[in-house]
């Protein structure tokens, strides 16, 4: 798989094109609004096959949602990530086109209102963002839209997050089925029922999957299930595991948002992440997001939502493609314990034939002199992995979340990596950065020859796997 980024005003675009082979216990779900039985919405179509929700949860007329943090303020001020996270919530309701919708507001607490969303971010190019509608207290009209799409509601806050609403959808709007992980058990019936709706929406601790509804028609209960699992299980125990999300202080608490991961029908690009969304295309959910290949085929989903984990202090202009597989490779590892695989073979041998290089002007930052430098510069990052293990990245991850470095020039960035690898690891790393390259000023190096630590034992540009 070849990996290529293209930079857009407020868009970091992750592109996965398949160039090459073989490319490739979670906690209970702990959300606001769930699915259960109980009294159904007012407005629900005609059916044979009841399908029933109570009042406060996700799908039913009634839903209370609290405010929370902005996602600037969240993933970007407080995690040290590039790319915001998904600040809003579903409402388990479609928006037909043409149709109006009608709903009330209550404020519960606080005095601030959230907004709607209609529409789900690059779900659909027609719309490719959703359509924000702010909501007052009281009665809402929302007039007939020409696109429609599902509901969601954004209420976030750079502040403390206080504020509480009630909100009562009356008409207009329609199911969509929802599944949750380790709870729904009428799947089949709600596709049987709701079939206004062009989109399905799978729920787990982590993220908010959006499928085509064709593709969920061919998804069973158990499959859909074994998904969410397989999610929570890259996602808890892979990437915010690497990322040193603890809970050991307030910086390295879990995030407050989900991810959302939708199915796409932008043609031409494989898959994406960028502000509040990854996207994939229809293949990509074949071969990322199905049962039957999740666990051997993952990567693609591990990888966009990797982008979403990426810390920006030593992150530099060639590793926006590279620094994103530390995640893929730890989800890797929780969900089936490989991970390397794609580094084996021919990218050991890039690499190493490049360690062994020994001109003055090698550097690690040339793709002239690197052969297939996304993976062969991943392969760098791998060995501190092979030698120091995850703690080597976890408490990279933390001391960048309490240092909070503002740092936007490549020379900084690789500066602040070099000296932090060096501390961490509690070994003088120098002559590992020269064997790769790192072509900085000499500065640097007396920095790092001057924290007076040792030599590794075993030289980490030596490493590979077996």
């Amino acid at each position: 798989m070849k990996l290529t980024v293209i930079q857009m005003p407020c868009l970091i675009f992750c592109f996965l094109m398949l160039t090459a082979p073989g490319c490739q216990k979670a906690a209970p779900v702990k959300t606001e609004n769930t699915l259960a039985k109980g009294g159904e919405p007012a407005n629900s179509p005609k059916r044979d096959v009841p399908v029933k929700v109570a009042k406060n949860a996700i799908g039913s007329n009634v839903q209370e949602f609290n405010e929370k943090t902005d996602a600037f303020k969240e993933s970007i001020d407080r995690l040290r990530q590039g790319n915001p996270w998904s600040d809003f919530e579903p409402t388990g309701f479609y928006l037909p086109p043409n149709t109006a919708l009608t709903l009330k507001v209550e404020q519960l607490a606080g005095t601030t209102l959230p907004k709607l969303l209609i529409g789900t971010y690059s779900f659909d190019t027609l719309r490719w963002d959703p359509l924000s509608v702010q909501l007052k207290s009281g009665a809402n009209t929302i007039t007939a839209d020409p696109l429609g799409g599902l509901l969601w509601i954004r209420y976030t806050t750079t502040g403390t997050p206080s504020a509480k609403v009630r909100v009562t959808f009356q008409a207009g709007m329609v199911r969509t089925p929802i599944f949750i992980k380790d709870q729904t058990t009428d799947w089949q019936a709600q596709l049987n029922t709701y079939t206004q709706s062009p989109a399905v929406l799978l729920l787990n601790k982590n993220v908010y999957l959006v499928f085509k509804r064709n593709r969920a028609l061919n998804t069973s209960g158990d499959a859909a299930n074994f998904i969410l699992r397989t999610i929570d299980k890259g996602v808890d125990a892979g990437e915010n595991y690497i990322s040193g999300l603890d809970g050991s202080a307030p910086e390295h608490q879990l995030p407050v948002h989900k991810i959302l991961m939708t199915e796409s029908n932008k043609r031409n690009i494989w898959g994406v992440a960028s502000y509040y969304r990854t996207w994939f295309a229809p293949g990509l959910m074949d071969e990322a997001l199905n049962a039957q290949k999740i666990i051997a085929s993952g990567w693609g989903a591990w990888h966009e939502l990797g982008h979403m984990h990426q810390q920006q202090a030593w992150k530099w202009s060639v590793l926006g493609e590279v620094t994103v597989n530390v995640y893929t490779m730890a989800a890797e590892r929780a969900i089936n314990g490989g991970g390397a695989t794609r580094l084996k073979g021919t990218t050991t041998t890039n690499a190493m034939n490049f360690l062994a290089l020994t001109n003055s002007d090698k550097d690690f930052n040339s793709n002239i002199q690197m052969a297939d430098g996304n993976f062969t510069r991943l392969f760098m990052f791998h060995q501190l992995w092979l030698a120091f293990g995850d703690n080597f990245y976890i408490k990279l991850h933390q001391q960048t979340r309490m240092e909070k470095p503002n740092l936007s020039v490549d020379a900084d960035k690789m500066r602040y990596f070099m000296l932090k690898a060096c501390t961490i690891s509690g070994k003088n790393l120098s002559r590992f950065f020269r064997k790769w390259g790192f072509r900085v000023n000499e500065s640097v190096y007396t920095e790092m020859a001057g924290l007076g630590l040792p030599e590794p034992e075993t030289d980490p540009a030596s490493l590979k796997d077996s």
